[in-house]
């Protein structure tokens, strides 16, 4: 599979097909099948999906946001003392997997980074017009491993208080996508 196989990057509809979906991760995958329509169709959550042009209802990756306000006496004491807040408006990026099928130990794209690139990217735009500090993720160890280090590599920063939670400052986010060309 090449990059030109896949569709752009698209907001969930009731037509894609949320029910074959497997990424091996069972509550990634129930999240999807379960609650990704309902939770955008309440207006809780944003689910992007990534799919194939040729089977265009066919889901091969996903992603989903929300707005979540984080305390910041949880973050690092020199980012937490500049703020002069208490607490600040973030972006979750709640749900990031890929299906089992185009996983990198099937397919040589990294399909992942581009869904996560893609979530920087939505996420720095909307808050240019709703602002929001960061990127939050927490980390959901499952059945295929830890993805921590996908994101530490990424830039992502732990909390304090919770190892499993990091963040990416919205500044980090705009010079990665303008060393990417995306802005």
């Amino acid at each position: 599979m090449e990059f030109a196989d896949l569709r752009p990057i698209e907001p969930i509809t009731r037509d894609h097909d949320r029910k074959t979906f497997i990424s091996g991760v069972k509550k990634l995958d129930n999240y999807l099948q379960d609650r990704a329509i309902g939770d955008t169709e309440k207006n809780l959550s944003r689910v992007f999906v990534l799919t194939l042009k040729e089977k265009p209802n066919t889901i091969v990756g996903y992603y989903s946001l929300a707005s979540l306000q984080i305390p910041t006496e949880n973050l690092p004491e020199q980012l937490s003392k500049k703020l002069n807040y208490k607490i600040v408006g973030t972006t979750l990026l709640g749900k990031l997997t890929v299906g089992e099928d185009w996983q990198r130990e099937k397919c040589k794209l990294r399909l992942g980074e581009y869904l996560l690139l893609h979530a920087m990217l939505s996420t720095w735009t909307a808050a240019q017009s709703v602002a929001s500090w960061a990127l939050v993720v927490d980390v959901l160890a499952g059945e295929r491993g830890d993805p921590t280090g996908f994101y530490v590599k990424k830039g992502f920063i732990a909390f304090q208080d919770n190892a499993s939670r990091l963040f990416l400052p919205m500044a980090t986010i705009e010079a990665v996508l303008r060393k990417a060309e995306l802005i």
